[in-house]
């Protein structure tokens, strides 16, 4: 593991879907089956797993945005925001592509569980851990 001891007192990851035939059949009622057309290109990126350097900019980007979450949540108006924002300072939301790509590189086994098309969210300093040796590979 890199060295780096884990804390246990979160868990590493959280589910928040995987793939389940009523999701999809509720999921597209409730959308009239638009959702589907708009973020296709989305669900097709988190199905690919990417490079160094798309894997890093995908976790750079999540970790900027855990710790927006936790700058706002400093003053009343910010907590409100993520409470309805649905954001989170502890985890990133990850596909499970991503999620596979992020554990083997800081050789935590990867749960039977996951699955490429689940959405799950991962503590915050597990994917910057991985951020860090991502980096140190690309060369930074």
């Amino acid at each position: 593991m890199l060295g780096i001891s884990y804390s246990m007192s979160k868990p590493i990851l959280k589910i928040l879907e995987g793939p389940s035939p009523t999701q999809d059949g509720t999921s597209q009622a409730a959308t009239a089956g638009l959702s589907s057309v708009f973020s296709a290109a989305s669900n097709a990126a988190d199905l690919f797993p990417h490079g160094i350097e798309g894997l890093l900019q995908i976790l750079h980007f999540r970790n900027q945005i855990a710790k927006a979450v936790s700058r706002r949540s400093h003053w009343f108006g910010g907590r409100m925001f993520n409470k309805f924002s649905g954001e989170n300072s502890d985890y990133i939301p990850i596909s499970g592509t991503h999620l596979r790509q992020t554990l083997s590189i800081v050789n935590i086994d990867t749960p039977n569980f996951i699955f490429a098309s689940g959405k799950y969210l991962l503590r915050l300093d597990i994917s910057e851990e991985v951020a860090n040796v991502l980096s140190e590979k690309r060369g930074l």
